[in-house]
């Protein structure tokens, strides 16, 4: 159990950082690469220098968020801490959140350099982070601080000439070592264990650079360039390093070092995996699925920040990628792009249901019928061809001719008393390749649908003249139409929507579309709560202050399936 816990706290450490400081600029060549094995299974760093307290202050960093009262309850923790180790974790937490309290002295206050640069990755199962300094002294006085309020000493330790400091850390089964070091003006931080092999202390610690590394591998380059990522920011998570730790005992780094926790208690687990012909089709796969790639590029400045992020997962499966593409629909053009005032929510579902049978038949097909030579793998397909999907999907064919659904909310008011909206500027819309044909197959199963004609293009129709019971809602909602949407609307910002979708012609532009204007949100949602004599929570009112808007968007392309998202903030 012990090592378990071990473990689990060793890679949860390490895979985090996705969300990085960026800049707009092609990176350069990084010394510190030349510290980073290649088989790593996680990566994360920033190899462009950004301006660490302008980023800050821009997202709205300061008292207003970590002010005297919430420091004052942390230290109330911090005082009935029982453990030594435990009073370590809330000082160094307390000392993190004092120095974003105080955007303009977070350098002086933790040694951190202003144009700061940063890397995440992993030596073995011990995580890794480097940070550029630029105030030794400054950081070191942080750790003295954080020893003089947790009453817990380091223990000073030398590997070479290499001198650094061993915090022992435990919490009930769980020990873990913290070590700090610090060279040619980087620090590096790292979790180990004695159970973990000591070969790898020397590349944790950065006096030793693994025989094959980042810079010399050329792996990163070689997949900013064919993933298109920005190298001023980028992280992968690789599969393919993972799967080395499923189908073998010292294939890379981590493999060495779970063998080591848990060689007796997963030898006989593994034993089959561990064959030579499911390392040959477990490596296939993970050629075919190489990870996780992502990238970010940051623009600050003027007291806002607007951050740019991609997240790839790519595949070398062809069928896959035609499948996924085939199964993508219609979302409308620049829905939930943060271009102007925002929309409070959008969403949208690209979907061509005249495709859902074909294209998850493809790829339920090329899961089957792909040919294993490995036990478990050939067990997992043949259950799976007992499963098969299709007859379930044969009901989507009355639904055929969709092709995406979205919603836009632009504003959004409820009446306290009735419960329901009192003021609503929305549209909801079906998107079809025969609006016409869909209607008319609704109205066949809605009977109170059936004196309802679409209106001519160009016109609108109010629905509660139709259908009465909508009145009810405290809105008075529109029907418009064109040949290929069907928009029902309340509000004049949705309607002027309504009319310029309407000339849209379909395509697959993606599966699914979202933003949110969390400012207009949360004040909707403080209102409602209000309005049911519920207490606000702190939070929720804090989130109202927020100047935040993000937008997403998901498609299938060449490479895969592409996530791209972008924030924006400002006071």
């Amino acid at each position: 159990m012990r090592k378990s816990l071990i473990a689990a706290a060793l890679i949860a450490a390490g895979v985090f950082a996705w969300y990085k400081f960026g800049a707009n600029q092609s990176a350069g060549q990084l010394g510190a690469l030349e510290y980073v094995p290649a088989d790593t299974a996680v990566f994360s760093a920033q190899l462009e220098p950004v301006d660490l307290p302008s980023y800050l202050s821009s997202i709205g960093m300061g008292p207003q968020y970590y002010n005297a009262a919430a420091l004052a309850q942390l230290d109330e923790q911090l005082q009935a801490a029982q453990s030594g180790s435990e009073k370590f974790v809330l000082a160094l937490g307390k000392q993190y959140l004092s120095a974003l309290a105080t955007p303009a002295e977070i350098s002086s206050k933790t040694g951190i350099k202003a144009q700061m640069r940063s890397l995440v990755y992993m030596v073995g199962l011990a995580p890794v982070l480097k940070v550029e300094l630029g105030d030794d002294k400054a950081f070191w006085a942080m750790f003295d601080a954080i020893e003089q309020q947790s009453g817990l000493s380091h223990s000073p330790q030398q590997l070479g000439e290499q001198k650094y400091r061993q915090y022992k850390l435990n919490y009930e089964e769980l020990a873990l070592d913290l070590l700090v070091s610090v060279k040619d003006g980087w620090a590096t931080l790292t979790f180990t264990s004695d159970k973990l092999d000591p070969s790898h202390l020397a590349i944790a610690l950065g006096t030793q650079k693994p025989e094959q590394n980042l810079q010399n591998s050329g792996y990163l380059q070689k997949v900013s360039k064919k993933y298109e990522l920005d190298q001023g920011s980028v992280g992968y998570l690789s599969s393919v390093e993972l799967s080395k730790v499923l189908t073998s005992k010292d294939g890379n780094r981590l493999a060495k070092d779970v063998e080591l926790l848990f060689g007796t208690e997963l030898g006989v687990a593994l034993a089959p995996w561990r064959e030579a012909s499911c390392q040959t089709d477990v490596a296939a796969i993970a050629t075919s699925w190489p990870g996780l790639f992502a990238s970010n590029r940051f623009e600050i400045g003027n007291g806002a920040t607007k951050v740019h992020s991609k997240m790839l997962i790519p595949t070398e499966n062809s069928k896959t990628v035609e499948a996924l593409q085939q199964l993508q629909g219609f979302i409308p053009a620049g829905f939930a792009e943060l271009k102007g005032p925002s929309a409070m929510l959008s969403l949208g579902l690209g979907l061509d249901v005249g495709q859902l049978s074909g294209a998850v038949g493809k790829i339920w097909e090329n899961l089957t019928t792909t040919q294993y030579q490995c036990a478990p793998l050939v067990e997992w397909q043949t259950a799976l061809k007992q499963n098969n999907p299709m007859p379930m999907l044969m009901m989507a064919g009355m639904a055929a001719g969709v092709q995406g659904v979205s919603l836009q909310v632009n504003q959004l008011e409820f009446d306290a008393v009735q419960q329901v909206p009192k003021t609503a500027d929305a549209l909801f819309v079906l998107s079809a390749s025969n609006v016409k044909q869909l209607f008319d197959s609704v109205k066949a199963l809605q009977p109170e649908l059936a004196t309802v004609e679409l209106p001519a293009p160009g016109e609108t129709l109010p629905l509660t003249d139709k259908i009465p019971q909508l009145a009810m809602l405290g809105v008075k909602p529109s029907l418009m139409a064109s040949e290929h949407h069907l928009m029902i609307f309340s509000g004049d910002k949705a309607q002027q929507q309504a009319k310029t979708l309407s000339t849209e012609q379909l395509n697959k532009s993606g599966l699914l579309a979202f933003s949110l204007d969390y400012q207009q949100f949360f004040s909707v949602l403080k209102g409602t709560l209000e309005s049911t004599g519920e207490p606000v929570p702190a939070e929720l009112a804090q989130l109202m202050q927020t100047n935040m808007q993000v937008g997403m968007q998901m498609k299938a392309v060449p490479q895969g399936i592409l996530l791209q998202s972008t924030m924006q903030m400002a006071k």
